[in-house]
């Protein structure tokens, strides 16, 4: 008896890293977003996974700042739908020219963005991300500002788990 319990043992230790080669060890996701009005511009993260459903995000926006904290997926065949919780800070900067004199201000915060999105996989080290959309909460000038924002665009995958 106690012979099959280690064969069990070790047939299940042996399966373990087949289960988790789907799991890319790093994300590098680039594309578009909208915030809102006429907020265009580009959304950039990098993810580092640390197992099959958690992972760890640093994400870039040309609407705000840096933003880090956790990704929640699960990953499917073709498909991985995911949650995240960031937090960081955001610059804004503002400036006009008003009767020939120009006026700039600008600030800088705490932000936190809550959401999620849907990655299609395309092959082994490409996906699209056919959404990505949070609330945004910026905090500068002394007041919090709540946004929303809407990105898609690819993600590249690098290294095996």
């Amino acid at each position: 008896m106690r012979k099959h319990l280690w064969v069990i043992c070790f047939i299940f230790l042996a399966c373990l890293p087949a289960a988790a080669q789907d799991t890319p060890t790093v994300e590098v996701f680039g594309g578009y977003s909208w915030a809102g009005g006429n907020f265009h511009g580009w959304n950039t993260s990098v993810t580092g996974n640390l197992t099959k459903s958690f992972g760890l995000v640093a994400d870039f926006s040309g609407h705000y700042g840096f933003l880090f904290g956790p990704r929640f997926s699960h990953r499917g065949k073709r498909l991985t739908p995911f949650a995240y919780a960031l937090f960081g800070v955001t610059r804004f900067h503002e400036s006009a020219t008003i009767s020939g004199q120009r006026l700039s201000d600008a600030d800088t915060g705490f932000s936190s963005a809550l959401g999620g999105g849907l990655d299609v996989k395309v092959s082994k080290h490409v996906a699209i991300r056919a959404f990505q959309i949070d609330y945004f909460r910026p905090n500068f000038f002394g007041e919090a500002h709540n946004r929303g924002r809407l990105a898609f665009g690819i993600v590249f995958c690098f290294g095996r788990k």
